[in-house]
């Protein structure tokens, strides 16, 4: 382990840097100033007003959570940046390293507003969702008010992640404290604790730390931003697509908070110009097992993502779920399809009828058994253009008096592979874009 040497004006001490590296997080005190604060709670009514361009708003601007705020907002930028968060995390998040240098850059943003009544999030590591080479992701944790025991602050167990193992998942089975992710088991809870913090209190912690946090039972409205870092000499193997080596995936949409990115050379991916809203009202009710629906922003025009997606001979050619689409996009054609579902060792093989065709905005097809009454499945991709910014909706519902007996049958995660296909469809249509010649 090696201990880097502060700053004198650093907000940290040797001592703390250790403490993170023996007990996975540390909490800084009072580290973001109170005018800091009151500017991101002001973004996040920005937010819910519509300011920013957003997907998934609700008419009431009662907002859960936004994902990625720093795309958009130069309030959530400047805490990505903030100088007393960035010397903490070149300092803490290879501080487990034999020779760490203390550069990082920054990958995800969260801001949460959780709301009185709503659940929490049941045990779970960062570093299963967002995989670094050598162990550093790291979240900083901003209170944007106070958090405690009864509104919902976060716990964890302290010293989990030294192994730097990753922990099986499973259905938690209780709705009423925490929302429908899975948790994490099969560890010793022993020990497990509040972090209870005050407002500009930053808690700091490893990504492969145990933690969760519990259903909000106060009055008021717990609010947090959340950014993500990592060791800028780590590749970032995250949301792959279709025929990346995982060997030397690295996912480019990331911003440099320290100087010399080593990677640098390879340049940068620009995030797409609107962000991902969860509303408050039903954010974690039961989902409809009848009704997928998945959305993703692309970095292209509409009509490149639309070529991309009707232009099905080349499906196996960019995404691994759906691996063949034979027929052509026109309405009445059937197409034969095939798939490759999560999970399975198999593939599943099924025709559908094109419904509805509207280029570049709709593409509708259809399926199901013999006797639609049965069980049918409607199938469609909407897409909306924003500027240069493409928003794609991909949801599918299922009606018939055996729909459930049939989905059960199947027994597949759908919503997991659209989204699969959806970052594939964004990462094949961004590589197109990106071979078009410049205009004005």
């Amino acid at each position: 382990m090696n201990i880097r040497v502060q700053e004198r004006n650093s907000a940290i001490t040797v001592a703390e840097v250790q403490q993170f590296v023996d007990q996975g997080f540390l909490v800084v005190p009072g580290l973001v100033r109170p005018d800091e604060v009151e500017a991101a709670r002001t973004e996040a009514e920005r937010f819910a007003a519509g300011y920013y361009p957003a997907d998934g708003v609700p008419d009431d601007g009662q907002l859960l959570a936004v994902h990625f705020p720093h795309w958009v907002s130069d309030v959530a930028m400047s805490l990505v940046r903030h100088a007393g968060i960035v010397d903490v995390v070149s300092q803490v998040a290879g501080a487990h390293l034999a020779h760490w240098n203390g550069k990082v850059k920054c990958m995800q943003s969260m801001l949460f507003l959780k709301p009185p009544g709503l659940q929490g999030q049941a045990w779970h590591q960062d570093e299963r969702f967002i995989p670094t080479r050598d162990r550093s992701l790291m979240g900083a944790w901003i209170a944007l008010d106070d958090a405690n025991t009864e509104n919902g602050c976060l716990w964890v167990v302290p010293g989990s992640h030294r192994e730097g193992v990753l922990h099986p998942f499973r259905d938690h089975g209780r709705s009423d404290e925490f929302d429908p992710s899975d948790e994490a088991y099969d560890f010793d809870a022993t020990g497990a604790m509040p972090v209870e913090v005050s407002t500009g209190d930053v808690v700091f912690f490893n990504g492969y730390l145990l933690h969760r946090s519990l259903k909000n039972r106060s009055n008021g409205t717990r609010r947090a931003l959340v950014n993500h870092y990592m060791s800028a000499a780590s590749l970032l193997p995250w949301m792959l697509s279709k025929g990346s080596e995982v060997s030397t995936a690295d996912n480019r949409t990331v911003v440099p908070v320290t100087a010399d990115d080593p990677y640098e050379w390879k340049g940068y991916t620009k995030p797409p110009s609107r962000v991902f809203v969860r509303p408050r009202s039903g954010a974690w009710s039961a989902p409809d097992p009848l009704h997928v629906d998945t959305s993703i922003a692309v970095n292209a025009r509409i009509d490149v993502v639309w070529s991309t997606l009707t232009a099905f001979a080349a499906y196996p050619e960019w995404n691994a779920y759906m691996l063949s689409v034979v027929g052509d996009a026109v309405v009445g054609t059937t197409l034969a399809i095939t798939t490759k579902p999560t999970g399975m060792d198999r593939e599943m093989a099924y025709d559908v009828t094109i419904a509805e065709l509207e280029a570049p905005t709709l593409m509708v097809w259809e399926g199901g058994v013999p006797d639609r009454s049965e069980f049918s499945a409607n199938h469609r991709f909407e897409l909306t253009a924003d500027g240069s910014v493409t928003i794609v909706r991909h949801h599918e519902r299922f009606t018939g008096s055996k729909a459930d007996e049939v989905l059960a049958s199947i027994s597949t995660d759908l919503a997991t592979d659209f989204r699969r296909f959806n970052e594939a469809l964004r990462n094949e249509s961004e590589r197109r874009q990106a071979t078009l010649p410049a205009t004005g």
